[in-house]
């Protein structure tokens, strides 16, 4: 059975310095499990040290035994563990989803980790692409989620690469390996709950096996597809050019929609892109030098060699915390503060205090960059 991506050149290319610890998200279920023990495994072979994260959000009555769960199995193997309680419980997935980024990247930061490993699969890439073709997506959008990505949560996962290397495992391959192991896991009661549209995807699956094996052939191709698109996102990255003073230049010949999102979330200095087809409405609108338009916290204007992106300041309050200011400074002891007298209209209001600071946008850029054009590696062999 094959498992996970070469983890030599995964955490080569994220987490290479070796003293510095790579974190895996680990919640207690199957796919998480597996992959703690297939990167302990690993890290015991190349002298490596792990840091297992579990998060407790207190939403079910199970939730502290699971993660007791991993840190005995954690504390077992060897591992350092740590548990991150989840302070304001919501009863929704999507904010239960941010709030978990936000926690796994700022005990990431705390300890120094520049990657974060999750255990995603080949059936979760299946049941995601059903969900968005129903929702008329189409094209590499469809297709997530993918090797490596910026952790989606910022500031927290700033310089942190989210990477998923049992992409190419099955959920079933994965407890075969821990039934093998005589390992245990815990099973969420969530995922036979009718109502998540993700359950009901995955409950049609199986009683369509033929099927499943369709949809996994089409998504396995289609994964291949997307890292190609990817690298030519990287590509456009690489031209796009940050000044001092945060504002963002984007040559005309490479002005896609799917990089202006991008662009507006560095701009605003937040973990939020526009809708796709809001930005394709907006270039439309934006056909001549001069027109200008404010998108997702970010305000866009079109000029002859294509566009300048600076902040919107009229969004909300730009504040400063953690040595960051909005998301796109940071405090810089020994360099002058980067925005000159008579600033243009894109970035005189949206400017830090006086102080020495220095843009962290093109660092935020060029980390997108090192993540969209990961190849895409070949599965391995389990021992």
């Amino acid at each position: 059975m094959k498992f996970g991506a070469d983890f030599d050149a995964l955490i080569g290319r994220f987490s290479a310095p070796s003293d510095i610890p790579i974190a895996l998200a680990v919640s207690g279920g199957g796919d998480s499990l597996a992959l703690l023990h297939l990167t302990a495994d690993w890290a015991a072979q190349n002298q490596r040290s792990l840091l297992v994260l579990t998060v407790d959000h207190g939403l079910r009555a199970g939730a502290r035994a699971e993660a007791d769960l991993v840190k005995q199995i954690a504390v077992k193997r060897g591992l350092e563990h740590r548990i991150l309680k989840w302070s304001h419980p919501r009863k929704s997935q999507n904010v239960a989803r941010k709030a978990r980024y936000q926690l796994l990247g700022q005990a990431c930061q705390a300890a120094g980790a520049r990657s974060l490993l999750t255990g995603h699969t080949l059936d979760d890439v299946v049941e995601t692409a059903f969900i968005r073709r129903r929702r008329n997506v189409r094209g590499g959008a469809e297709i997530g989620p993918v090797l490596a990505a910026p952790l989606p949560a910022w500031p927290a996962g700033r310089g942190i690469a989210l990477v998923r290397p049992l992409l190419q495992a099955t959920r079933a391959d994965l407890r075969g390996l821990l039934s093998a192991r005589a390992c245990v896991w815990a099973e969420d009661p969530s995922n036979l709950q009718a109502e998540y549209e993700r359950v009901r995807v995955r409950q049609f699956l199986l009683r369509h096996p033929t099927l499943s094996r369709t949809a996994s052939q089409y998504v396995q191709a289609a994964q291949i597809r997307r890292a190609g698109l990817d690298r030519e996102l990287a590509a456009q990255l690489k031209q796009v050019q940050v000044v001092p003073d945060g504002l963002i230049h984007v040559p005309d010949r490479i002005c896609s929609a799917k990089l202006l999102r991008l662009l507006a979330s560095c701009a605003s200095g937040s973990d939020q892109a526009p809708r796709a087809d809001a930005v394709r409405r907006m270039i439309a609108h934006l056909d001549t030098p001069g027109r200008r338009q404010t998108l997702g916290g970010a305000w866009f204007q079109r000029v002859r060699s294509g566009y300048k992106i600076g902040r919107d300041p009229g969004t909300k309050m730009l504040t400063e915390a953690e040595g960051l200011f909005d998301g796109r400074f940071a405090v810089a002891e020994s360099r002058a503060e980067p925005v000159a007298a008579g600033a243009g209209f894109l970035v005189r209001h949206a400017t830090p205090p006086a102080g020495a600071w220095t843009e962290i946008i093109s660092d935020r850029i060029a980390h997108m960059t090192l993540c969209f054009e990961t190849p895409w590696y070949c599965p391995i062999e389990a021992n």
